[in-house]
């Protein structure tokens, strides 16, 4: 019994830890940071706990350490966008890292990826599930670079034409693919990318979690965002983009932003019913003319019309009456 309930406890404990914070805290922030959260722009500072569906950007000279309970640690470079977004599913709790642009240093878990619990990191050009490896990488609209520093990782190479495509990867390898075109390993320079990379990723920072485990720091608001504070994200993939029609709906309200977004509508069809809503009115339906009663009835025919007589002959040598002969 007591090694029943030992083993239940070691399962679980990957899910409480997802459930505690299934998000992360930021624990270390140099430079100024956003965090979009519903459609209020906040700002970042150490100590908050960031929400399902959080969209944080760095600026240009920042960086940012994320920790999350099962240990895992993702660090952010400047100029970086990114959504976390976390979801309890009835297997397994789904929880996923999307990097727009930028650059991103994950450690992963071991007990989330032994469990399923861990963060999944998705780009427009690849998907990599759990893993308990370190990988950096830096990410364009046109083009992905990637190092695995430590462990080996596993991709899914999306397809626009078909179903993804996997590559493994192990410490050392140098991933690179650019849009269009299939990834490649240990081929081309990797000076450029090494050149690039943010200082702090090549530190050992420390970890400072537990310092902020039992405290609520509330993020302070900042100033409204306008269309192209986040027009990266409307015009995202399809599956990205859409459930933030509902997060922004209010911002359609906004003269400057609904000009752009009527300007913009191609690539974001979906907000089209808000913008044009009379468009999506359904009309009255137009009810036909009711026949005659008689006609309707079964087994009924209609009533002849009415036979008029002819007038009356007029009698011999009698002179008919005009207006003029009045």
């Amino acid at each position: 019994m007591l090694r029943r309930l030992i083993l239940a406890a070691v399962m679980l404990a990957p899910w409480c830890a997802w459930a505690a914070d299934p998000n992360g805290t930021i624990t270390i922030l140099e430079g100024d940071a956003f965090i979009y959260r519903g459609a209020s722009r906040l700002y970042a500072n150490d100590g908050v706990q960031l929400e399902s569906g959080d969209i944080v950007e760095t600026a240009a000279s920042g960086f940012m350490q994320i920790e999350l309970a099962d240990a895992s640690v993702v660090q952010f470079g400047p100029a970086t966008r990114a959504m976390i977004n976390a979801t309890a599913g009835r297997q397994k709790p789904e929880r996923w890292l999307f990097i727009m642009n930028g650059w991103c240093k994950v450690t992963g878990s071991k007990d989330g990826a032994a469990s399923g619990s861990g963060l999944e990191l998705r780009t427009r050009l690849f998907t990599m599930p759990a893993n308990a490896g370190v990988v950096v990488f830096a990410e364009t609209p046109a083009e992905t670079t990637l190092f695995v520093e430590r462990g080996e990782v596993k991709l899914a190479e999306d397809q626009a034409g078909g179903g993804p495509i996997g590559v493994s990867l192990k410490s050392g390898d140098y991933y690179r693919r650019k849009a269009g075109t299939r990834g490649t390993v240990n081929t081309g320079s990797t000076e450029a990318f090494v050149a690039g990379m943010p200082r702090a990723f090549r530190d050992s920072l420390p970890l400072r979690l537990d310092r902020y485990r039992n405290q609520a720091v509330q993020p302070k608001e900042a100033s409204d965002f306008v269309y192209a504070d986040v027009e990266p994200w409307l015009n995202a993939e399809p599956w990205l983009r859409r459930p933030l029609v509902q997060r922004w709906r209010s911002k359609a309200k906004n003269p400057a932003f609904r000009a752009a977004l009527v300007a913009g509508l191609a690539s974001h069809p979906e907000w089209d019913p808000v913008l044009f809503p009379e468009k999506y009115k359904k009309k009255p339906a137009v009810s036909a003319a009711r026949a005659p009663l008689a006609s309707s009835m079964p087994g009924i025919s209609p009533a002849p019309a009415p036979v008029l007589a002819p007038p009356p002959a007029r009698p011999p040598g009698e002179v008919a009456s005009s207006p003029s002969a009045q």
